[in-house]
């Protein structure tokens, strides 16, 4: 878990250190009307992928996505 102040480069380093394990960077997309069960819907997708594949994945929620 990344924590800093805005513009201190954590989504860059996020993303580098994807790219560097040859990750997947899986980010969330809220729309206007994003609520709960749009979440969990989200969130159980990314888990289903995860356990099907056998690779590297990262979850980035960033401030950007809190509505």
């Amino acid at each position: 878990m990344l924590v800093g102040v805005s513009g201190s480069g954590k989504k860059s380093l996020t993303t580098l250190a994807t790219a560097m394990s040859l990750g997947t960077l899986v980010t969330i997309e809220p729309k206007k009307h994003y609520g709960r069960k749009e979440w969990k819907e989200d969130i159980f997708k990314f888990m289903t992928l995860t356990a099907v594949n056998n690779q590297n994945y990262v979850f980035l929620f960033d401030d950007t996505s809190i509505l």
